[in-house]
């Protein structure tokens, strides 16, 4: 399966989008006259180790790959994009020449405006190596490194975690070759 942590292309479908599968939503051409609303409520906290690194990968792909959809698409400024991973959903919006993360709540806010245009479709390109090795390890252990149930706050469960989740900031490489050590100590 394909992540938005990869090489990714955004590919436009007819049929209605299986949720179960990543996708993506384009809102394009918002009224100028549009007032952005207020929303309030309980929204999902970034996981603090792969949140940035997904980020950063998501806003270079959208602004350095010329032909990241599979039409001809020219962003508009205040145009909204949501990608819809595996394991959670992230927002854009181009702003300035070129495309800025939003917050969920920023998003929302936003979103319920009146647009001229709204396309979707699916993620397609292979899995990054760091969600593959994720996946190893939540098979191995039955414990998700990306997913949290306690409102934002990863509790670690071993040794390992408490590492991973207490040293100090990492980059994906380094964060790979510690999951890929952690998996083969597991195995041996």
């Amino acid at each position: 399966m394909c992540d938005v942590n990869g090489q990714f292309k955004l590919c436009t479908c007819s049929e209605k989008i299986d949720k179960k599968k990543p996708y993506w939503v384009l809102k394009s051409n918002r009224e100028d006259d549009e007032e952005d609303h207020m929303v309030l409520g309980m929204f999902s906290e970034p996981n603090i180790i792969f949140t940035p690194i997904v980020r950063r990968n998501i806003l270079r792909r959208l602004n350095t790959v010329k032909s990241i959809f599979d039409f001809d698409y020219k962003p508009k400024e205040r145009d909204l994009l949501k990608l819809c991973g595996e394991y959670d959903e992230y927002y854009c919006e181009f702003k300035g020449g070129k495309w800025i993360w939003l917050e969920n709540f920023n998003y929302i806010e936003k979103e319920e405006g009146t647009f001229k245009s709204k396309k979707r479709g699916y993620i397609e390109g292979k899995q990054s190596e760091l969600m593959r090795v994720l996946e190893e390890y939540e098979t191995i252990t039955k414990i998700s490194l990306y997913d949290d149930n306690e409102f934002g706050v990863h509790i670690p469960k071993n040794e390992f975690e408490e590492k991973l989740y207490y040293s100090k900031k990492m980059n994906q490489k380094k964060i790979i070759v510690m999951i890929q050590e952690e998996i083969q100590r597991l195995k041996s």
